[in-house]
């Protein structure tokens, strides 16, 4: 090769590393950089395959792009370097040594450009931390410390970083005092407390927060809650509890976001005072802080001693339980802050109605309990019944809130306070199996032959359930490219309704809905659903009925909440949709799920009238209709599942 020859190579390759370098310098994806660059050096080396390496924020490296298959040799290893610091490599097999320094040239572009990437995302996450906290210290600041400031801390710090659960615990090492969390239930709220107090104490004992995953014997991994932030409130020798943030990945919280939650902390014993939030969580031990009744553990203790002092006095005693339905979909639609302000309007609707001698307790998130000493049955069911008509009269909370109430009496009825507690809380569950809005008086006899006949109506209803579910799976084998449909969907909203944070009954509910969503199609004209071509308006028209036809069909059963997810699937944020135009929030958070996985497996799967498209194309689409088409809470929701673990949220393809 002569030097013109090597010298007219040479020149080429400085023009297609130019014009790499320029590329690189113009892109904000990192895929799209790692992608050209991988490009660049496989083109200025000559090399056969090779791969591309960068930091994958938990410590180690993954492969970003790659190219052909690794050879035998020993393969060419260029290092991203950010102020000394590798953050990557490009590896390459075969590659032309002459070509090096054009192949060090594009690593450092490259590390300039992963780098500038990470400084605009930090910058980002930083302004809205820095909007967050501004938001959360003056939520903290309006707060008065007689009422909600443990609570409020609890929220705000839930919300500052995004957590799947907060709580504060108080308490000494081995010995836990009282706590107050959002995002657990009772028995996860006290194992928290027992591991704050015993094991992880150790942690925050020297004033400094801890972030890191959860024990991996503790069983809140088995709800997903498998990190922690750890963060003591108060000064070191006047500690008030800790604060703690319980996430869905095993680092708990980043450094900045845990030196956001620290300065929360300050600012609320700042800001409210350590002696007001010491006094507010002594009240806690015994007291609710969204109703001002007594809660669960205290009302175990007190019908305890009333069943004692009834049978001293041979006098009557009486337990009314009142549960609010429809309080999970109104946490779903309205978010915790509305529910919690509907069970503190019936609180607030009851004190009047009781005498002093009335004990209220908060025994659930939807229930509350009046201890009636001196009463018998038949008084106890006129005064239940007197509050559960007037709050339906004068509490308008909308979303399908009602009241039902179940009342029993000691020693009548029951023998023992457990018994009394059991027999109420079944007089509550025949109130709503017989459709709610009712108070119910426990009789022995009678609740005998209702449970027999709800025996032989569940019997009844799980033989149409399965008719439905069988007339679904026949939807779907009306075309091979459907097959799976109706089972992709439910699995996939089963995913996202945990995701959001929907209990596990929930979670079921909604994958019984997306199982069933389809149903209504039975009646729909098959040559319409199988056709390849464009269809009518009017052929459009009777396609849309299949939401309203499948309502119809589950209206038989007791699954009236299904009934609804299944209704409204089609309906859009932006209002848009079918069969009634709701938008927002105004659509139930489970058709809402419903509505995304739907969307999901329909793109990805082919389709009579077009091919199946690539599940990232399909997951940007979703992505761009989110404020739109989609609720942007479910999106993000899938967003997070793809991020976690892509392969596992997949749906099989059709066969």
């Amino acid at each position: 090769m002569t030097s013109s020859t090597r010298q007219d190579g040479n020149d080429t390759r400085a023009e297609r590393l130019a014009e790499a370098v320029q590329t690189l310098a113009g892109e904000r994806d990192i895929d799209r950089m790692c992608d050209v660059a991988m490009d660049a050096a496989i083109d200025l080396t000559g090399a056969p395959a090779g791969h591309l390496e960068v930091q994958d924020g938990h410590g180690g490296f993954e492969v970003r792009s790659a190219k052909g298959a690794p050879g035998e040799t020993q393969p060419t290893d260029e290092p991203l370097m950010v102020a000394g610091v590798r953050v990557g490599r490009i590896v390459l097999w075969g590659a032309d040594e002459a070509a090096r320094p054009a192949l060090r040239v594009l690593a450092t572009q490259l590390s300039q450009g992963l780098a500038n990437v990470e400084m605009e995302r930090r910058a980002a996450q930083q302004r809205g931390r820095a909007r967050r906290f501004a938001e959360a210290v003056r939520a903290l600041r309006g707060v008065q410390p007689t009422e909600q400031a443990v609570i409020c801390l609890v929220d705000e710090a839930r919300k500052l970083v995004a957590g799947a659960a907060s709580a504060l615990v108080t308490g000494l090492p081995g010995d836990p005092g009282p706590a107050v969390s959002l995002g657990l239930d009772t028995e996860s709220e006290r194992l928290l407390a027992g591991i704050v107090a015993g094991e992880l104490s150790s942690l925050v004992a020297h004033g400094r927060p801890w972030a890191g995953p959860v024990p991996s014997d503790v069983a809140l991994r088995e709800q997903g809650l498998v990190g922690l932030a750890l963060v003591p409130v108060g000064e070191e020798n006047d500690r008030i509890g800790t604060l703690v943030v319980l996430t869905r990945d095993e680092i708990g919280v980043s450094l900045d976001e845990l030196e956001a939650l620290w300065s929360l902390a300050d600012h609320a014993t700042a800001a409210l005072g350590a002696a007001a939030l010491r006094e507010r969580l002594d009240e806690l031990g015994t007291v609710d802080p969204a109703t001002r009744f007594f809660n669960a553990r205290y009302f175990t203790t007190r019908l305890e001693q009333e069943t004692h002092r009834a049978l001293r006095s041979r006098e009557g005693l009486s337990l009314a339980i009142f549960g609010i339905d429809g309080l999970t979909q109104l946490r779903a639609a309205a978010g915790d802050r509305a529910a919690e302000d509907a069970v503190s309007a019936l609180a607030e609707h009851m004190v009047p109605r009781l005498r002093a001698t009335d004990v209220g307790c908060r025994t659930g998130t939807d229930e509350l309990a009046v201890i009636l000493p001196g009463s018998d049955g038949l008084d106890a069911y006129r005064i239940s019944e007197r509050i559960r008509s007037g709050f339906a009269a004068e509490a308008a909370l909308g979303h399908g809130v009602s009241l039902s109430v179940g009342v029993a009496s000691f020693p009548q009825q029951a023998g023992t306070a457990d018994q009394l507690s059991g027999f109420a809380r079944t007089a509550l569950t025949l109130a709503r199996r017989h459709g709610g809005e009712r108070t119910f008086l426990y009789d022995r006899e009678v609740a005998a032959m209702l449970d027999e006949e709800d025996r032989r109506g569940r019997v009844v209803e799980e033989s149409l359930v399965t008719t439905i579910s069988t007339l679904a799976v026949a939807v779907d084998e009306r075309h091979h490219t459907t097959r799976d449909h109706s089972q992709n969907v439910a699995r996939v909203a089963a995913m996202l309704a945990a995701e959001v944070g929907l209990s596990p009954e929930g979670v079921e509910e909604v994958r019984l809905a997306g199982l069933l969503h389809d149903v209504g199609k039975i009646g729909v004209d098959e040559e319409l659903l199988t056709r390849c071509g464009p269809l009518e308006p009017h052929e459009w028209d009777e396609i849309r009925q299949h939401p309203e036809i499948g309502y119809r069909m589950l209206s038989g059963t007791r699954l009236r909440d299904v009934r609804t997810f299944v209704r409204h699937h089609h309906e859009r944020w932006d209002g848009g949709g079918y069969p009634m135009g709701l938008s927002g929030e105004e659509i139930p958070l489970e058709s809402r799920i419903i509505a995304v996985a739907n969307a999901l497996d329909s793109m990805v799967n082919d389709r009579p009238y077009r091919m199946a498209m690539p599940f990232d194309e399909a997951l940007e689409l979703i992505r761009s209709k989110a404020g739109s088409q989609f609720c942007p809470k479910t999106v993000e929701a899938l967003q997070r599942l793809v991020e976690r673990d892509p392969a596992w949220l997949r749906p099989e393809p059709n066969a």
